[in-house]
C-alpha cells in the first residue's frame, strides 16, 4: 500500500497545527484561575499568621492568669497558717487559764 503524497501533508500539516496550538497563551479563564489561586494562598498565609498570633496571646495571657493563681493561692496559705498559728495559741492560752483556774 502506497502512501499518496496528499495525504502525508494534510498529516504533517494538522500535526503542524496542533503542536503549534499547544504553545498557546492563556486565555481569561486561566488568568483569572490563577489570581484567584494566589488570593486563595494570600488569605491562607493572612490566616496562618493571625491564628500565630492569637494563639501566643492566649498562652501568655495564661501564663499570667496561672502565675496570679498560684500567687493569690500562696497569699490565701500564708493567712490560713497564720489563722491556724493564732488559733493554736489561744486555745494554749485558755488552757493554761483553765489549768491555773482548777488549781485555785
Amino acid at each position: 500500500m502506497k502512501f499518496d503524497d496528499s495525504i502525508v501533508l494534510a498529516t504533517l500539516l494538522v500535526a503542524v497545527l496542533a503542536l503549534a496550538g499547544c504553545g498557546r497563551s492563556e486565555g481569561p479563564a486561566e488568568q483569572a484561575g490563577k489570581k484567584l489561586d494566589q488570593a486563595v494562598q494570600a488569605v491562607g498565609q493572612k490566616a496562618e499568621a493571625a491564628a500565630t498570633t492569637a494563639s501566643a496571646a492566649v498562652t501568655s495571657a495564661g501564663e499570667k492568669a496561672g502565675a496570679a493563681v498560684d500567687a493569690a493561692a500562696k497569699q490565701a496559705g500564708e493567712a490560713v497558717n497564720k489563722a491556724v498559728d493564732a488559733s493554736g495559741k489561744a486555745v494554749e492560752q485558755t488552757g493554761a487559764k483553765m489549768q491555773e483556774a482548777a488549781k485555785k
